[in-house]
């Protein structure tokens, strides 16, 4: 199957406040429901971080059940926290994807910190094509890098900037993490939309 990704974006319009504002927007309408959202998410990944098993059967199946979540709610349907557990369908994959990603960060960090930016940058997108796209995770990381890297600047960027809304929301009493998370994530949710394109409905 021919897995060639056309960005709708040819002409390379980057726009990250627009991302981020769109990602406030969407949180902002639903924000009781969001922070709940944030708030599930980020205590089942905790909790499965006791153990580096327990955070890679979890945390790869459970960002792809919240894209499937924000996607929906752009898809203008309303939000079903339920669909979190929507990311197991995608099971393996996301569990591949995540270990891989972690172990090339873990050696981009170690090289010196930026390295482990620029492989976050390049492979924001690979849970979204995962989902979207339902293809494995190697592909879905190849059609990630291959698109991001032809903007590796403005995406680093844009991971800075989703990680200093993070330690922002971190900061108020960490209640405030839980609304960054969303914020983040519906950030990157548009993004895909504007550099990859979704069909509006299912």
């Amino acid at each position: 199957m021919d897995h060639t990704i056309q960005s709708p974006l040819s002409s390379a319009q980057i726009n990250l406040g627009k991302w981020i504002s769109e990602g406030w927007r969407m949180v902002e309408a639903d924000f009781g429901l969001f922070l709940l959202l944030g708030f599930i998410y980020t205590a089942i990944v905790g909790i499965a971080s006791s153990t580096a098993i327990g955070y890679f059967i979890l945390a790869g199946p459970l960002e792809v059940g919240f894209f499937y979540i924000l996607f929906e709610r752009m898809r203008g349907k309303p939000i079903d926290i339920g669909k979190l557990g929507k990311g197991f369908e995608f099971f393996a994959p996301a569990v591949l994807a995540s270990i891989v990603i972690s172990i090339f960060i873990t050696i981009g960090l170690v090289l010196c910190i930026i390295p482990g930016l620029l492989v976050l940058a390049v492979y924001q997108f690979t849970m979204p094509f995962i989902l979207e796209k339902k293809m494995d995770f190697w592909q879905a990381m190849e059609a990630s890098r291959k698109l991001l890297s032809q903007h590796l600047f403005e995406m680093t960027i844009f991971i800075l900037i989703k990680a200093i809304i993070y330690f922002i929301g971190f900061l108020f009493c960490c209640v405030g993490f839980f609304a960054a998370l969303p914020v983040c994530m519906a950030a990157t949710a548009f993004a895909y939309k504007d550099m990859v394109g979704f069909e509006t409905a299912e």
